[in-house]
């Protein structure tokens, strides 16, 4: 039986099945393309890990869903993570991957007119359960509960910014 190894990547809390690899590591371009797309914007790599995984091959990885968990939160605890389960940083992941699209799909721009509109408001699919459980539907207009796909995104930090800069933080 093969096995396969983990990259896990500590700033994006991804995870990355990649087949074993034996032989000369300067020779091994899955690794290779697998870490070029863990990077800041200015090429600052992140910073992350290669576990191998022992007794696990590829097929099982992916039928057998309570051992992958049980070897994620194994190695994420490991590794020191927050103690979520492992879905919660694939839909981060998820939500980052959706804004990079959407960013990219506009021609990487450096300011955005949907920034934060309700265009781009994520709310929860939970209207059939709140209305089965006798509870009120999801309040769009609280601050406090809105998240959008734009938090995600490369356009955040900027217009965050010229907020502070308004805010004269930056003097």
């Amino acid at each position: 039986m093969t096995q396969i190894r983990l990259l896990l990547c500590k700033d994006c809390h991804s995870t990355e099945v990649l087949p074993h690899y034996e032989g000369d590591p300067r020779g091994d371009t899955v690794l290779e393309y697998a870490v070029a797309k863990h990077q800041y914007p200015n090429g600052e790599r992140h910073f992350g890990r290669l576990y191998p995984v022992q007794g696990v091959d590829e097929d099982r990885w992916h039928s057998d869903s309570s051992a992958r968990e049980e070897i994620l939160k194994r190695v994420w605890q490991e590794e020191g993570a927050t103690g979520m389960e492992p879905w919660v940083y694939q839909a981060v992941d998820t939500l980052k991957d959706d804004a990079m699209k959407c960013w990219r799909g506009r021609g990487r721009p450096e300011t955005c007119s949907d920034f934060h509109s309700d265009k781009k408001l994520l709310t929860p699919p939970t209207a059939g359960d709140r209305k089965a459980e006798g509870l009120p539907k999801w309040d769009k207009s609280n601050p406090a509960g809105q998240r959008y796909l734009c938090d995600y995104c490369p356009i955040r930090s900027v217009n965050e910014q010229k907020v502070r800069h308004r805010l004269g933080l930056y003097e």
